[in-house]
């Protein structure tokens, strides 16, 4: 237990350290960009401002994709979970991407459905995105990882 104590407060840490907050940046600005390529398929009310923040052409509400948007929170929750259960390198290297791939997507459909709760139901968007969205992706990393520990149940024997 304290070994994952440990990873995820260094792997939380590592998303505040002034050397990642670039890389970090790019990351959710890469994230806006696709949620905005997204949301294009359907809809041409949103616009994109560079670097990461979705608007709406009429009401102007908009987001900013930040690190607490990014999802990487519960990449890192995911990700130490799995490395610290006793399994193959390969068996944690592809519940790692998988989980990561899994999450982001998630986290982009997330970020569609606030730009529209922002527009749509302003007056429950805090609600929205600082308590009901952060309990599903984290419950949605529980079930990732539980999903991972099946698959490895069910092809290694320990």
């Amino acid at each position: 237990m304290w070994k994952y104590t440990f990873l995820i407060f260094v792997g939380l840490m590592a998303l505040e350290v002034s050397f990642f907050k670039p890389i970090i940046e790019i990351f959710c600005e890469g994230l806006a960009i696709i949620s905005h390529f997204m949301i294009q398929l359907f809809d041409d009310n949103i616009i994109f401002d560079a670097p990461n923040i979705l608007r709406h052409k009429t009401n102007g509400f908009a987001i900013a994709v930040s690190n607490e948007c990014s999802g990487l929170s519960a990449i890192v929750l995911l990700s130490m979970a799995i490395l610290i259960f006793p399994a193959s390198r390969q068996a944690k290297l592809y519940g790692i991407v998988v989980g990561f791939v899994l999450i982001e997507i998630i986290n982009i459909l997330r970020l569609i459905s606030l730009v529209y709760a922002g527009v749509f139901l302003p007056n429950y968007f805090d609600m929205i995105h600082t308590q009901a969205w952060t309990i599903a992706l984290y419950f949605i990393t529980l079930l990732l990882f539980a999903g991972w520990l099946m698959v490895e149940k069910k092809y290694h024997a320990y």
